[in-house]
């Protein structure tokens, strides 16, 4: 009930906001990120902020759900969170520690994280959230009996099927195209564990093309202008000076 009532319907006015109101803003400028389009200022740090609790409060519940499932295969007895036990707590830690540190490597190990993330959401995503959903029923209503087997309208059929085939097209597609962003940037991508400073720094130097640097093109133009104009005038120094010296010679002779 209270994913019904409550988060889910936050869930999808939040995102209803952020996406529509993105494309109202940026139209189809937006590259990567919604959040990484944000100039720098007070609303790309809120929006930063925002992003760490989230991930955080997400990761938490996650890897206790994954960091349990290995302790309970591994030491059963020591599995229970609410053990206060010395040996319990070690165990807990044997496995947390490790995790968080295969977690930070394998983040560091991709240069590229937003395409990354768009690479994983496409592939996973229709399939976990909309392809096995769908085939987990169908298994349990061919296998149920036939006092058990749920009743299954015309219109919930074609829904499903329609369902289907737009989590299979969204997964081919998406796929295919995240594949394609990441080889056509792989030169540009970076080393692993190498300083990737686009997108964080304001500098010209690190963010040249994002949002609300725009200044940056103007002062390389100025830059450029003002490295033309001293090349033109020592090339007219050196003429100049070239001149007066066949002048001298030919004087002299």
């Amino acid at each position: 009930k209270a994913y019904v009532k409550i988060s889910a319907p936050f869930q999808l006015v939040a995102f209803m906001i952020a996406g529509v109101g993105g494309y109202y803003y940026l139209g189809d400028k937006v590259d990567g990120m919604i959040n990484e389009n944000l100039p720098f200022n007070t609303t790309l740090q809120a929006a930063a902020a925002c992003l760490v609790i989230h991930m955080l409060i997400s990761y938490l519940i996650k890897g206790v759900v994954f960091c349990r499932a290995i302790l309970t295969k591994a030491k059963e007895k020591y599995a229970n969170p609410d053990d206060q036990r010395k040996r319990s707590m070690a165990a807990w830690n044997a496995v947390v520690i490790p995790t968080l540190a295969c977690a930070w490597l394998f983040a560091n190990l991709v240069p590229f994280f937003a395409d990354a993330v768009d690479l994983l959401g496409a592939s996973f995503t229709p399939l976990s959230c909309w392809v096995m959903p769908i085939v987990m029923f169908l298994r349990y209503y061919v296998d149920a009996d036939e006092e058990e087997r749920p009743k299954v309208s015309i219109l919930e059929w074609i829904v499903m099927a329609a369902e289907m085939a737009l989590g299979l097209v969204l997964m081919v597609l998406g796929t295919k195209s995240s594949i394609e962003t990441i080889v056509s940037k792989w030169q540009v991508y970076g080393y692993p564990f190498e300083c990737h400073c686009q997108g964080l720094w304001s500098t010209c130097a690190c963010s040249a093309d994002h949002y609300g640097m725009d200044w940056c093109e103007i002062t390389a133009l100025a830059n450029a202008s003002l490295a033309n104009a001293s090349a033109m005038g020592a090339a007219l120094a050196n003429s100049s000076l070239g001149s007066a010296i066949a002048g001298n010679l030919t004087g002299s002779l």
